[in-house]
């Protein structure tokens, strides 16, 4: 049987696996229908994969921030080292930093375990690193006043699994990832040039800072679902502990009350999320997820980008149990040749949708529009747009230096984001005459979108309106600026 990527996992047909084409079919369309923003579906059963869908421009070989999938990645390395009888998951997490002892440290926070911050069961109800203005991460967790009582309620403390991730660290010598690597993951084929961000110090930032091949997600879910050891031609080798396993995927702690969505209210346990239908999944932000049925020996892989939306990450799996997995069998399913072909066709036309105006449709098809750009904090001036029917530019002076972005009608233009030097694609598109929006999405180390708005009045007088869905930065693209058209060209009754 045909192999992929480093020899992993062998391909099969849906229906000889019991999924329904037409179901991954209709949850691919519903995906596109609710503007859900994917970068990528992976679809796997028995251990084969049955469906791969990149969203255009990525593809397989793209390494995608995975965010707090990271956090699973931590729970991994913490039970691995427990079973080796380095960690005490009941020992005070304190212990194995001694260093910070002659800190002022409460009492309360002395005695939070390793187990209870696997739990996010921690002392602090949020993120201690974004409190306290300190470049050592792990310090910071130490010092911030706790707000509960550790072993009690569920919080989401990415602070948490950061020291989580500082002690796999520092017990083994190597960072989270070699150390994984060196483990289990090497074995499997995973991307050898992966790599996890890291904080102020050198420690990898094991809350959110993975950078992988969506594939790699799906190597180290597998384990899990396998009861942490290999499969199929890697042999069967036991890597983290049975037990380990199975207490980290089994409910812990209880997310009623902080859980946003209906899948995030049915508990965590140690760094994975339980859902419905008696699941467990790798959670990051904004659609980073591997989700587990063991029940159907089923895993399903997404990126995406849902900041923009609403409960989006819910609408991903609302979507889903009315799809794919009401298209789930225990056998064979009769071949569909015909909805098999139409998931290929689909496939191949995968693509992160550009920006459209609804029911405007421009006249003029050549445009070039320069502003003066009043006093700001950040230097910006000398604002220009210039288009043709097929694509466009924006440019401006700053005090950063000059930024200039392509941008696309109906279609997608990479570029690297000026200043920040991130990955992105670049679609325009007119509202009205005078009213041109620029849509940027981010996909690189970050992900998100930066919007752009030039809109002015027939006296020539208007406003760059700038909005932000993007993580960290981007500070400048968050506010209005005053406008002045200094020279126009090619708008009608404006002449």
């Amino acid at each position: 049987m045909k192999k992929i990527n480093n020899d992993i996992f062998e391909i099969s047909i849906p229906e000889k696996e019991g999924v329904s084409s037409k179901s991954i079919l209709d949850f691919l369309s519903a995906l596109y229908k609710h503007d859900i923003n994917m970068h990528s579906v992976l679809i796997f059963r028995n251990f084969k994969l049955i469906f791969d869908g990149y969203y255009k421009p990525f593809d397989e070989n793209t390494f995608h921030r995975m965010f707090s999938i990271t956090k699973s990645f931590v729970s991994a390395g913490i039970g691995i080292l427990a079973g080796k009888g380095k960690i005490n998951p009941d020992e005070p997490v304190i212990n194995y930093f001694p260093e910070y002892a002659a800190y002022n440290i409460s009492d309360i926070t002395k005695k939070a375990t390793v187990r209870n911050l696997l739990e996010m069961k921690s002392p602090h109800e949020k993120t201690a690193f974004k409190q306290i203005n300190d470049d050592d991460y792990v310090k910071s967790f130490f010092l911030l006043k706790p707000s509960k009582i550790p072993g009690t309620a569920f919080s989401y403390d990415t602070s948490a699994s950061h020291t989580l991730c500082a002690l796999v660290e520092k017990i083994s010598g190597k960072s989270l990832l070699d150390f994984l690597r060196d483990e289990f993951l090497n074995e499997l084929g995973f991307s050898k040039d992966a790599y996890c961000l890291k904080d102020p110090l050198g420690i990898s930032l094991g809350g959110s800072g993975i950078m992988a091949r969506p594939l790699d997600i799906a190597v180290f879910a597998h384990v899990f679902l396998n009861g942490g050891k290999f499969w199929g031609k890697f042999g069967n080798k036991q890597v983290i502990p049975m037990n380990y396993v199975n207490e980290a995927v089994s409910k812990r702690s209880e997310t009623f009350v902080k859980g946003v969505s209906m899948e995030e209210k049915q508990g965590y346990g140690y760094q994975f999320w339980r859902i419905s239908h008696n699941g467990y999944i790798c959670y990051g932000i904004a659609g980073q997820l591997a989700v587990i049925l063991p029940d159907f020996n089923f895993v399903m892989i997404t990126t995406a980008d849902t900041l923009e939306i609403p409960n989006g990450v819910g609408r991903i799996f609302e979507l889903f149990w009315d799809t794919v997995y009401k298209g789930l069998s225990d056998g064979y399913l009769p071949e569909n040749k015909n909805a098999f072909l139409k998931l290929l066709e689909m496939k191949n036309k995968l693509a992160i949708k550009p920006i459209e105006a609804v029911n405007f449709k421009r006249t003029e098809k050549n445009i070039l529009w320069n502003f003066s750009v009043s006093e700001n904090d950040f230097g910006i001036k000398n604002l220009t747009v210039n288009a043709n029917e097929d694509e466009g530019n924006i440019s401006f002076l700053s005090s950063k230096g000059e930024f200039n972005l392509k941008f696309g009608f109906g279609r997608q233009v990479e570029n690297v984001f000026p200043f920040y030097k991130y990955r992105c694609i670049v679609s325009g598109a007119f509202f009205s005459e005078r009213c041109i929006v620029i849509k940027c999405h981010i996909i690189d180390e970050e992900i998100g979108a930066v919007y752009i708005q030039v809109d002015f009045n027939d006296k020539g007088y208007g406003t760059m309106l700038t909005k932000k869905n993007v993580g960290t930065g981007f500070d400048e693209f968050n506010r209005c600026y005053l406008i002045k058209i200094t020279t126009l060209d090619f708008l009608p009754h404006m002449r």
